[in-house]
């Protein structure tokens, strides 16, 4: 989710903080800015929903009628990241959009790992909550190891498999992985993530920056502006261990689709066909001049093939 320009401007100020101030007073000096008190306006236009369970009270929106597709947006993001997916999807289908542990206005219940083996129990917990057995599953960026890593531990439940820049294999990380990871300058980095901050981020993951509006800023940054969400943000940084979608690749058994924008910083494009020679029923389309978040930034080009496939 994140741009190089912008972190190398949080890793520098960080360092700064790091070198000057002890482990105990950045924190208190340079505290989180505070949650944004943006009321959405998406949530207004959409059937917003919540469903209680002991793991947590998963916030989701539910749109259209058919076989069920539940979309699960990347890391930092919420549902409103597929707000240009879901009318393409309704028409033939009940497309159910939530946000895990760490997204948008779900709120966890307890103590919770952030972990792979942590997000997919999460989302089988919801899938259970609201009936579903067997869905559709389209994942973006980390959303996707995520229901990568679920289809895997859990083939039966998964209709089809759709994977949006989404890590799986044991390879290459986001340049900014050790900014994050880091003890110290990952808290510095995250507390620093102002609504400024977080835009430039967001741009970083669009070849077309000019579909970044305010609104869109707004909309993202105020469920990320959450303590949790943000504390949570941090915790998968450190844990999501790919290691575990990649040892798994072989055991999904369900139609299984990779797109992959070509232009994306985060994550090369080479992995796309890469991850989907080790899955058995995969292929994988490369999407030119679209970015990390290929959904919001070609949805032109992306919806269609989703759509299809889906079909």
């Amino acid at each position: 989710m994140t741009s190089k320009p912008a972190f190398r401007r949080l890793a520098a100020i960080a360092a700064v903080l790091v070198g000057a101030l002890t482990v105990l007073i950045v924190p208190v000096a340079y505290g989180q800015p505070p949650t944004s008190d943006y009321q959405s306006q998406y949530l207004s236009r959409v059937e917003s929903r919540y469903v209680d369970t002991g793991l947590a009270r998963f916030h989701y929106t539910r749109t259209g009628t058919g076989s069920p597709v539940v979309l699960v947006a990347g890391g930092g993001l919420w549902g409103y990241s597929w707000r240009d997916v879901i009318p393409a999807l309704a028409a033939e289908h009940t497309v159910y959009a939530v946000d895990l542990p760490s997204q948008g206005f779900t709120d966890v219940h307890g103590d919770f790992a952030y972990d792979l083996p942590a997000m997919s129990q999460a989302l089988g917990t919801f899938l259970d909550a609201v009936g579903l057995q067997r869905t559709a599953l389209v994942g973006h960026s980390w959303g996707g190891a995520w229901s990568l890593y679920f289809a895997e531990q859990h083939p039966g439940r998964v209709e089809r498999l759709v994977l949006l820049d989404s890590p799986g294999l044991d390879a290459e990380k986001a340049p900014v992985t050790p900014l994050f990871t880091t003890p110290l300058l990952g808290e510095v980095a995250t507390n620093l993530t102002t609504r400024s901050f977080y835009a430039d981020n967001i741009r970083g993951t669009f070849q077309n920056d000019h579909l970044v509006t305010e609104e869109v800023i707004d909309e993202l940054y105020a469920p990320f502006s959450r303590p949790a969400n943000r504390a949570g943000f941090l915790s998968l940084w450190r844990n999501l261990d790919y290691r575990l979608t990649d040892a798994g690749l072989a055991q999904v058994t369900a139609p299984t689709l990779v797109l992959w924008g070509g232009a994306d910083t985060w994550l090369p494009a080479s992995q796309a066909g890469r991850l989907a020679e080790r899955i058995p029923e995969a292929r994988a389309t490369v999407l030119q001049n679209c970015g990390h978040t290929v959904h919001e930034d070609c949805p032109a080009q992306t919806n269609p093939l989703i759509t299809t496939f889906l079909r």
